[in-house]
């Protein structure tokens, strides 16, 4: 939704992600199972950057991901690291470290950036009901990839216009990503039972 409200594809953008704890290798793995394309990543412990790469991303530094990447997604508890002037006109900046973000998105959006965001815009409330119900709903072996890619993009779907998530009080959310879920489940193999379409009607 980020990149529908800034106009760009996804698909083609270069995304670099800021600090490769587990939080940011597992947006940045999921980025590059949605989008084909390898993701930049950068950290200062060397261990981080090995796992990212052996994971197939190609690590890098936060200035180099400040210059080339179209989205930027921080996620390194450090307030204020990302400086004004390092914003690119017509970037995405997800900063997403609480309390306080890496950049406020006032700033950054006054620095240019088509959309920014910061950790209060996403909450994992909206995402652990609806994945863990639709998982155990299909009795589902395991998590993968494709499940947790079926409930980011039925978030999407949910989302007002011009929104970056929908509602998490919304009734129709969490029913939702569960169904997305499940579906993802039996089409990857991973569900032990086969839910009928009664299971998918709204």
């Amino acid at each position: 939704n980020a990149c529908k409200c800034a106009q760009l594809d996804l698909s083609q953008c270069m995304v670099g992600q800021i600090v490769l704890g587990a939080t940011g290798q597992a947006i940045s793995r999921l980025i590059s199972h949605y989008t084909g394309r390898p993701v930049l990543g950068a950290d200062p412990k060397e261990a981080a950057r090995e796992l990212f790469r052996r994971r197939g991303g190609i690590p890098s530094t936060q200035e180099e991901i400040l210059r080339q990447a179209d989205i930027v997604v921080a996620t390194t508890g450090i307030p204020n690291l990302i400086r004004p002037e390092q914003v690119r006109p017509g970037q995405i900046i997800l900063a997403l470290s609480n309390p306080q973000p890496e950049i406020r998105p006032a700033l950054a959006l006054e620095r240019g950036a088509a959309f920014a965001a910061d950790g209060g815009s996403v909450n994992n409330v909206l995402g652990f009901p609806g994945i863990l119900k639709g998982a155990l709903d299909a009795k589902a072996r395991k998590l993968n990839l494709s499940m947790y890619l079926a409930a980011a993009q039925a978030l999407a779907e949910l989302a007002p216009q011009g929104e970056l998530v929908p509602n998490p009080l919304d009734p129709r959310v969490h029913r939702a990503v569960a169904q997305a879920v499940a579906r993802s489940a039996m089409e990857t193999g991973v569900a032990r039972v086969h839910l009928d379409e009664d299971y998918f009607l709204p």
